[in-house]
């Protein structure tokens, strides 16, 4: 009994080993978006922004004003107008398929690696 134990603490062991190498290969791997794509719930209106550019961008095109910081490669929603100021608390997002929502102000940013 005491054998069959140590051999699926071994087992398991392994397999938690496995995940934790491929979770960390992916972490490592994952590519900086190039662009950020700015989406409005009520439009079709859309808009991207290069992420290799530093700038301050102000859109009124949602519910509430938002304004998206660019930095390094990097976007942030810094100031909303919207009652609970949740997006900003976000952080800086750069990764391909990473995003932040304004859902008061119905503003989304997605990052994706190239333009479309």
């Amino acid at each position: 009994m005491k054998k069959k134990l140590n051999i699926n603490v071994i087992l398991i062991g392994g397999v938690l080993l496995v995940a934790l190498t491929f979770f960390c290969w992916q972490q490592i791997n994952k590519t900086k978006g190039g662009v950020a794509t700015v989406i409005f719930d009520n439009s079709d209106t859309r808009y991207q922004v290069d992420l290799t550019v530093d700038d301050t961008y102000t859109f009124t095109e949602g519910k509430f004003d938002v304004t998206l910081d660019v930095k390094d490669g990097e976007i942030r929603f810094i100031n909303s107008k919207c009652p609970d100021h949740i997006c900003e608390g976000f952080g800086y997002i750069s990764h391909e398929y990473e995003y932040a929502v304004c859902l008061p102000a119905g503003v989304s940013v997605l990052i994706e690696k190239e333009a479309k």
